[in-house]
């Protein structure tokens, strides 16, 4: 398995961690836990509903996901959101 970031993830995750440090190693343990194993139970994996149908979404803290897309066995993280973002 892949994993890409879009630059607006990048983005994002750099402006989050400006204001909280402590979401870096957050963000760092779960992106590796997702890519040894995206069924562990802390990720709370789930695909998303409605217009967001192909996307799925994983869990960093409090209200705090990951979005990401899948490509056969690539995934693209392009969007941090609170969630009752999406």
């Amino acid at each position: 398995m892949k994993i890409y970031f879009s630059k607006n993830f990048a983005k994002k995750s750099s402006k989050l961690i400006s204001k909280n440090p402590q979401i870096k190693q957050k963000l760092i343990k779960q992106i590796a836990l997702f890519k040894t194993n995206q069924q562990h139970p802390s990720l709370k994996l789930h695909k998303l509903k409605g217009q967001r149908s192909s996307q799925f979404a994983i869990w960093i803290e409090g209200d705090l996901r990951a979005l990401c897309i899948q490509d056969n066995d690539e995934y693209v993280f392009f969007d941090l959101v609170k969630h009752d973002e999406y």
